[in-house]
């Protein structure tokens, strides 16, 4: 799906955009920032879940389970 838009891009940036992603267009180098931006937040998702996956899965080295379930942890 495509939708118009009419934006104020500042040109100098716009200029700079095209030839660090080797963009020939306006369009081309909008919709390829914007991939960049999304695939960007996508991999950071990713990135955090493993963290807290393998913080998860460490948990048990740093914690007595069998403490936390007993009248000890309250003590």
């Amino acid at each position: 799906m495509t939708k118009r838009t009419t934006i104020e891009i500042d040109q100098d940036l716009l200029d700079r955009a095209k030839h660090a992603l080797g963009e020939a267009t306006t369009r081309a180098t909008v919709e390829e920032a914007l991939r960049r931006a999304a695939d960007s937040t996508d991999a950071e998702r990713g990135l955090r879940a493993a963290k807290q996956r393998r913080y998860l899965e460490d948990l048990s080295l740093r914690v007595d389970i069998a403490v936390l379930l007993s009248e000890e942890m309250w003590r």
